[in-house]
């Protein structure tokens, strides 16, 4: 497989820049290693042109609760939550773990993976990519709601530094452009900050005197432990990070932004005055009481726990996606929007004009309630569950998808049960790491087509043949491949003589074998005067490939090539590559086909497969084919052209489609919809960064593609008018 995806690399990059090193460090190179054109490449040895790899994950279950039950198991390129892209879904059991071969961008340095067991309650877990393979056991502990996962591994004080800190020092003063690293373990400090940033990166590192002012930032990281006898954080332009472990003595009242992916832990109060806004990744945990006042927010993703009170005042607004528990009273003049689960020791009391918002099965659990406000669900019914005394006053309201469960019963009820709300205890939440409780009974799943996976998350619910849709290179993203034409001879590497953007859905069923094949494709440019056709080479038997719609399964072949057209001039009148020309609209193709007792989705793989024209002119004809770098040739291909003219592919030696001398490609991959270059433009002049990505071996200016500053020269890349 490694010698196929020579072009993949080139797909892989487009649609994962935001996991790509900094492009600040990548500018200081110079652009293009002064390489005026392709044909200067200094192409290293072993160089493949690929932006991307294919992954082996083997995902497991541990998880006892349901026997031998379908877990359904998905992967998303990031955080599902806020954005992310599903890649693959699948069926895992005890018995058997979803097998799959992803092909994933090189930049791609994590996944998010979810699972959702029988009951729809759900795991999710970030993966680190650090080779080929990926092995992962999944167990019971699990979130739910609407939670955003934090990275554990922060910033470092391993660059960046403009002074270290590595003895104690009772006078630092941080000003604008400053970066301030302290080091030293054991030891004792105090700062000033009034600009800059300082980062604490040593072990037990006690702080007498802290104080964040004007636009200054405060960074521990996940290597430090910081005692704080207090920390002040003044106004609304100042930053405090926390990865590491962080104690802060008395009352913490932060100004500005609060973002906690570690744990803080204070022996006072924990008061959000003024603006100020907070993210909790991690732990928090409140010596006394907390208040959100004004119009400050405090969005909770995992846990915290406050000692005493609770309060949620004025404009303030608090956002829970996970555990909060305060151990004493909780009283709301402001808005809780809850997506997890509260839990209130003693009495909550909900003030007129204010709404506790529940969201897709979360759960309210308090001893005691004053309710003079509104308690209103949203979506999946939620619960609210009572343990003492419910006191629903004038004006107070319960309604939309709620279960209100008093098992003694409501005492006082002089406000309104209704709207869609219920009486009662049975509502099902499941037992998660956020909800450590959960209520009532699992439901058994509906499964109508008998196949072992729920309806609720069977695509294909009413056809035991089919369950799963997945993606390449995501269920929102395209991917583009472009060729040149001039096979066996070089061209001019503009890159633009056909150009195609696409997306697969590849569906399989319960048993994670692929069942369907659909191809979603897009012609934008035909930048040439050849006669070329496309077509797409499956790795399966033609044979094993039925019921083709929208293109044609081509007669005469080992394994299953479906064609789209075999003239790229009778499909597209203007070429789409020169500026100030007309324009001929992009025109689409859509197939599918079944697959009879098909491959597991780990042997099928989910990937560009094998794309590739031949050029049809007369003196030419159906042998001329022309592939990515690296990809065998089709049964209909000529392969005594090869090793003529510049072509030096070799069977015997598994190289296909690469130039003799420098190696340079006839085509290239994207996995995003790539901004091809005017015609007669060489890539290498319409890309500035293209040439030192391919001279370092692809470890710079991975991102060569995008349009980041400098990264291209806007007057030789192709735009539709």
């Amino acid at each position: 497989m490694k010698k196929i995806q020579t072009a993949l690399i080139l797909v892989g990059l487009l649609s994962l820049t935001s996991c790509l090193p900094s492009v600040e460090s990548a500018k200081e190179q110079p652009n293009n290693n002064n390489v005026s054109n392709m044909n200067d490449l200094v192409v290293p040895i072993g160089f493949t042109w690929q932006n991307s790899r294919d992954v082996n994950f083997n995902i497991g279950i541990t998880d006892t609760r349901f026997q031998e039950a379908v877990h359904v198991v998905s992967v998303y390129d990031a955080n599902p939550l806020v954005g992310g892209n599903l890649i693959a879904r699948g069926s895992a059991t005890l018995s058997t773990p979803l097998a799959a071969q992803l092909n994933l961008a090189n930049t791609l340095k994590s996944v998010y993976i979810v699972k959702t067991s029988p009951d729809n309650s759900e795991l999710s877990q970030e993966v680190a990519i650090e080779g080929t393979t990926v092995n992962v056991q999944l167990g019971f502990v699990v979130k739910t709601g609407k939670g955003v996962f934090g990275k554990t591994v922060g910033p470092d004080c391993s660059t960046g530094c403009t002074s270290t800190i590595t003895t104690s020092n009772s006078n630092l003063n941080i000003n604008t452009g400053d970066v301030v690293c302290v080091t030293g373990n054991n030891i004792s400090i105090s700062f000033n900050a009034n600009g800059g940033t300082l980062k604490i990166c040593g072990s037990n590192v006690t702080v007498n005197n802290a104080s964040l002012n004007n636009s200054s930032t405060l960074i521990v990281t996940s290597t430090a432990s910081v005692n704080f006898s207090q920390l002040n954080q003044n106004g609304t332009s100042t930053s405090f990070q926390n990865w590491g472990t962080v104690s802060i003595g008395g009352t913490f009242s932060p100004g500005g932004t609060v973002l906690n992916n570690g744990t803080i832990t204070t022996t006072g109060d924990y008061n959000l005055n003024s603006q100020s806004t907070q993210t909790n990744n991690g732990t928090i945990n409140v010596g006394q009481s907390m208040q959100v006042n004004g119009n400050c927010s405090m969005t909770n993703n995992n846990l915290i726990v406050v000692n005493s009170d609770l309060q949620v005042n004025g404009q303030g607004t608090f956002v829970n996606n996970c555990k909060l528990w305060a151990k004493n009273n909780y009283q709301q003049n402001g808005a809780m929007q809850n997506y997890g689960y509260i839990r209130i020791d003693n009495r909550s009391q909900i003030n007129g004009g204010s709404v506790l918002s529940m969201y897709n099965g979360a759960m309210f659990k308090t001893k005691d309630v004053d309710l003079n406000g509104t308690v209103k669900g949203y979506s999946n019914t939620s619960l609210v569950k009572v343990t003492g005394e419910t006191r629903i006053n004038g004006g107070g309201q319960v309604i939309n998808a709620i279960q209100y469960c008093d098992a003694n019963g409501v005492e006082t009820n002089n406000g309104t049960i209704g709207s869609g709300a219920t009486l009662g205890c049975g509502l099902y939440v499941p037992i998660t790491s956020c909800n450590t409780e959960g209520n009532g009974t699992a439901p058994a799943p509906v499964d109508t087509d008998g196949d072992g996976v729920a309806n609720i998350n069977d695509a294909y619910p009413n056809d035991a043949t089919k369950a799963y849709n997945n993606y390449y290179p995501s269920a929102t993203g395209v991917a583009t491949v472009a060729f040149e034409d001039l096979w066996p001879s070089k061209g001019d590497y503009d890159m633009n003589d056909v150009v195609m953007t696409y997306r697969y859905n590849i569906v399989t069923n319960a048993s994670n074998n692929v069942a369907q094949v659909i191809g979603n494709f897009t012609l934008q440019a035909t930048g040439g005067s050849f006669e070329n056709g496309f077509g797409i080479q499956f790795p399966i038997d033609r044979a094993k490939a039925t019921g083709l719609t929208g293109g044609t399964l081509e007669a005469g072949q080992t394994k299953a090539v479906v064609t789209l057209f075999s003239s790229s001039r009778a499909q597209m009148a203007n070429w789409n590559t020169k500026p100030g020309l007309p324009t001929s609209d992009s025109v689409n193709y859509n197939f599918s086909f079944n697959v009879t007792a098909g491959p597991s989705l780990a042997t099928f793989g989910l990937n560009e497969y094998n794309p590739f024209i031949w050029n049809n002119s007369a003196n030419f004809g159906r042998g001329y084919e022309i592939h990515l770098p690296g990809k065998v040739p089709t049964s209909l291909a000529n392969t005594n052209i090869f090793g003529t003219s510049q072509d030096n592919s070799n069977v015997t030696a598994n190289r296909y489609y690469v130039t003799t001398g420098n190696g340079l490609p006839w085509a290239i991959s994207i996995p995003a919809k790539f901004a091809y270059p005017i015609e007669k433009s060489d890539i290498n002049t319409a890309y500035l960064k293209f040439a030192t990505w391919v001279q370092s071996n692809g470890t710079q200016y991975a991102d060569w593609y995008t349009n980041g500053t400098g990264y291209r020269d806007a007057s030789k890349v192709y735009v539709r008018p």
